[in-house]
């Protein structure tokens, strides 16, 4: 397995995780996003920021990580997006990184 799959599958496997399900690390893996009470705009923007977050303290081959909403117009329960980053590489050289997924309810869609 090359290095970009493996941070793919690290990412895959914190993305499907909510917080509080690792004892040891209570605040890895994703929020609980149900909260009836927020816009669409505001879960996606919450969202975004979540995962930003989880990236930047739990994938150190990952720097200057953005997360940015892609539109999954035909699939409108699920929540697109597209996270770049530089990534670093054992011997210290960077290299830019990027990935698009979609997150429907507890899934992640790599694409």
């Amino acid at each position: 397995m090359d290095e970009d799959e493996s941070i793919r599958l690290h990412l895959l496997r914190m993305l499907t995780i909510r917080q509080g399900a690792v004892q040891s690390l209570p605040d890895y893996g994703l929020p609980d996003l149900n909260d009836l009470t927020l816009s669409r705009a505001e879960l996606i923007q919450q969202g975004c920021a979540a995962i930003k977050e989880c990236i930047e303290k739990y994938e150190p081959r990952l720097r200057s990580v953005t997360v940015e909403h892609a539109s999954e117009e035909e699939l409108p329960f699920t929540m697109g997006l597209r996270i770049h980053a530089t990534k670093i590489a054992p011997d210290g050289s960077q290299s830019p990184w990027q990935w698009a997924l979609s997150i429907s309810g507890a899934k992640v869609h790599r694409h």
